[in-house]
């Protein structure tokens, strides 16, 4: 169900979220960074680019949200104490595009993945930003997923303030490949189209964080190539 973006803007701040992120692998970043904007599944696809598999993908075009571009109200790395699931670099976005945008916001109640055919829109959505108000405390913040619409195009770039990058601090002894420096490699080559981006790059620093560890012992190397190359 659509909102009103401004009364949106208004609920996040009284909640003191002032933004949102969007997590992806380095091969889909690398796509954004090139196209200038964050951009759906169904849009990478349309136009013949370059995205990773996500486990997701099927589920995301049976629900009919393979054009949505997702964003969480929480770097969800940092509230979980883990790697994001969906990849190791984080867009983190201010939400003064809600203020200043015309897009078609949706907010779930939960994550795709956890819905069924028998669920009706207002099972999956919030229909007001008025009923999300009100629900606010009933809905963990994971299930609470800013969604962008029926998007076809590269689009938020301008609202990135930081991009940040995991160091998963594993390397394949055989070959001497570091994961985190081909990544970094890698993207700093794609940097080379959109150079001030470049200045907004961090790698990240946890602290009592079980990433490295999942990283290293429940990553297989061929979802952390999947991940980071």
């Amino acid at each position: 169900m659509k909102l009103n973006n401004k009364d949106l803007y208004n609920l996040l701040s009284e909640k003191g979220i002032h933004h949102l992120y969007h997590a992806n692998t380095v091969g889909t970043s690398r796509t954004f960074i090139e196209q200038g904007g964050l951009m759906s599944r169904g849009a990478v696809e349309s136009k013949g680019l370059n995205q990773t598999p996500q486990s997701s993908d099927a589920i995301d075009k049976v629900f009919d949200v393979w054009n949505d571009v997702f964003l969480d109200t929480v770097d969800l790395h940092t509230y979980f104490s883990r790697q994001n699931y969906y990849g190791p670099v984080l867009f983190k976005l201010t939400t003064d595009f809600l203020n200043e945008i015309d897009l078609d916001v949706w907010v779930t109640k939960d994550n795709p993945i956890n819905w069924n055919v028998e669920m009706t829109d207002k099972q999956k959505y919030f229909v007001s930003v008025e009923e999300l108000s009100e629900n606010w405390e009933q809905y963990q913040r994971q299930r609470k997923m800013t969604t962008i619409k029926n998007n076809m195009d590269s689009i938020l770039m301008d609202y990135v303030e930081e991009v940040i990058v995991d160091n998963p601090a594993v390397q394949i002894t055989k070959t001497g490949l570091v994961f985190f420096n081909q990544a970094m490699a890698d993207l700093k080559e794609t940097l080379k189209i959109n150079p001030p981006l470049k200045n907004k790059f961090k790698t990240r620093t946890c602290n009592g964080c079980f990433c490295r560890d999942n990283y290293l012992n429940q990553v297989s190397v061929p979802d952390l190539k999947r991940l980071f190359l």
